[in-house]
């Protein structure tokens, strides 16, 4: 079982906040400057070491996961779940706004097939990043 004592023993206000934070939006993606902006405009700053030194934490406790969407772009991490699967899915990244879709797409499950079987390549879905214009910023 998770506790936030971890290897410490003991329980922070910032790992109790950020993780509660993380858990009301699950599958979500922040990075932490994000984090550090959302914490400090509430009133209760948290520092980035700290931000950081957390999230670290949890991904090694397995609580959170930590993505690389592009080069040179910030690390993200979100809260998965454990009640529900988290089914393979790919990431499309808007080069205007920045926001980030997740894809669950069957097509692209078949074209993740037929590479491996006749190609012999073997994607992470998970770290497969399509780049384009999301709906509002095409609309726009």
């Amino acid at each position: 079982m998770y506790t936030l004592a971890g290897k410490t023993g003991y329980r922070t206000r910032a790992q109790e906040e950020l993780l509660a934070y993380l858990k009301l939006t699950p599958g979500v993606h922040h990075t932490a400057a994000e984090l550090k902006e959302h914490f400090a405009s509430r009133g209760a700053p948290i520092g980035t070491a700290t931000i950081y030194r957390q999230l670290e934490r949890f991904v090694e406790e397995g609580q959170i996961h930590k993505y690389f969407i592009g080069n040179g772009d910030s690390a993200c991490y979100s809260f998965e779940d454990s009640s529900a699967v988290c089914s393979p899915h790919f990431h499309c990244k808007c080069e205007q706004c920045g926001c980030l879709i997740h894809l669950e797409c069957k097509e692209l499950e078949e074209i993740e097939t037929h590479l491996l079987e006749h190609h012999g390549f073997e994607w992470n879905p998970g770290k497969t990043v399509f780049y384009g214009l999301c709906e509002q910023c095409r609309k726009a």
